[in-house]
């Protein structure tokens, strides 16, 4: 018996066992040859993968993966390289290792050469800008950054009063081109999908509510005021694609755990590392010695900030999103995603955090240290999570990322 993967399923292969798809729907029974024209409604179904019977595998699959061989190991050594600190012999990190080698693999065949953190220089940081500040500054929230702009907090104080009409909502935002623009982006995506055009932002508010509305608001709000700020250490479009990852990997784990509100997920992925940003701005010099530490000890980045700074970023994130008032899970999301107990795993805090290690894995941007964070499995557990969910949960992710990006990050 041997598991196969969609794409590379052929016609005239064996089922060994039962094909259902991801919901547990049953397609075909065990002993049914494949058909050429089902192959398709398999992907359209979700289906990642089938047990096939190996006498059925057939010389056309066998000389495929003759020809991928050399990639698979190839990509096996890059994720070995990136997931070292990880159990790879246990679930769930077992199966996201196997769907990521294939995943990477793949892309290594159509032409695509990752890099490793070794071939990133660490730049010399700047003298001069903003002053210098000290971590007790940085630990006590003595950070002098710009309140929300004035839209988001009106906004807030409109949802405070149970009289607040869509009407006045929308009215707000319009004041706001930018911000009209992408949110009206946003929900002409496919990663809304609803049927027709959506051309007005009372026409959004009614579609989403005003809560949804109003933590995209805050999502976009936040990047358009971090995205120019000088950083010398990272690239800020790096930032924010793993952010924007993180967002979509939270949201569709939270819609997985029957939460309704997935929006606020979604914003709690995009904003867990704002912290990170202040400390690369304000303290580049310190942060620094913290990079260099965690590339010659193999850390996970917030340990050396810990060793070198007596704090990480999301110590420093949860600061700001109390200095900004934002709710109690969004805090919980930000303060705790690489420590959830301090959360006492609540649901929040363990979504962010698993949804950081799957972008980290599936990730491609060039972040400050090669290695993906450590998976706290009471988190996974805490959850009640099936690494069957993980491979259809990145396919979704993939799908849904490059239209994302658009509306957050690009100018266009």
């Amino acid at each position: 018996m041997a598991l196969i993967y969609v794409d590379e399923l052929v016609g005239g292969m064996v089922l060994a066992e039962d094909l259902l798809t991801p919901s547990g729907r049953f397609i075909l029974a065990a002993g049914a040859v494949l058909q050429d024209d089902q192959l398709e409604i398999f992907k359209s179904w979700g289906v990642i993968e089938a047990d096939i019977e190996e006498s059925s595998l057939g010389e056309e699959y066998n000389q495929n993966q003759a020809l991928k061989a050399e990639f698979v190991e190839r990509a096996k050594d890059y994720v070995s390289s990136r997931m070292t600190l990880n159990d790879l012999d246990s679930e769930p990190m077992a199966s996201l290792y196997r769907h990521i080698v294939q995943r990477f693999a793949l892309r290594m065949q159509q032409g695509w050469q990752p890099m490793t953190i070794s071939e990133v220089a660490i730049p010399e940081t700047r003298a001069g800008g903003s002053r210098p500040l000290s971590v007790p500054q940085l630990i006590k929230g003595e950070v002098d950054v710009a309140s929300l702009p004035t839209v988001y907090t009106r906004i807030v104080e409109l949802l405070n009063h149970p009289s607040t009409s869509s009407h006045q909502v929308a009215k707000v935002i319009s004041k706001d081109a930018n911000l009209t623009v992408r949110l009206l982006r946003l929900v002409n995506s496919p990663f809304y999908g609803f049927s027709g055009k959506i051309d007005s932002v009372s026409r959004a508010v009614s579609l989403l509510g005003m809560n949804e509305l109003l933590s995209l608001t805050l999502g976009i709000t936040v990047i358009k005021q971090f995205q120019n700020i000088s950083v010398d250490l990272l690239s800020m479009d790096s930032f924010w694609r793993h952010s924007i990852r993180c967002a979509l990997f939270s949201k569709i784990l939270a819609g997985h755990l029957g939460e309704k509100d997935t929006e606020k997920f979604f914003v709690g992925g995009l904003l867990h590392d704002v912290g990170r940003l202040v400390m690369l701005d304000r303290m580049a010099p310190q942060y620094s010695a913290a990079i260099i530490k965690a590339r010659q000890d193999q850390l996970p980045m917030y340990r050396a900030e810990q060793d070198c700074l007596k704090t990480d970023h999301s110590i420093v994130g949860k600061l700001l999103a109390e200095k900004w008032r934002l709710s109690p899970a969004l805090i919980r999301m930000i303060g705790s995603h690489h420590s959830p107990r301090l959360a006492q795993y609540s649901t929040e805090a363990c979504v962010v955090h698993i949804a950081d290690i799957l972008a980290h894995a599936c990730g491609d941007e060039m972040m400050l240290v090669n290695e993906v964070p450590v998976l706290q499995t009471k988190a996974w557990e805490e959850l009640g999570l099936s690494e069957v969910l993980i491979a259809p949960t990145i396919q979704q992710v993939d799908a849904e990322f490059k239209d994302v990006v658009q509306v957050f990050i690009s100018d266009s």
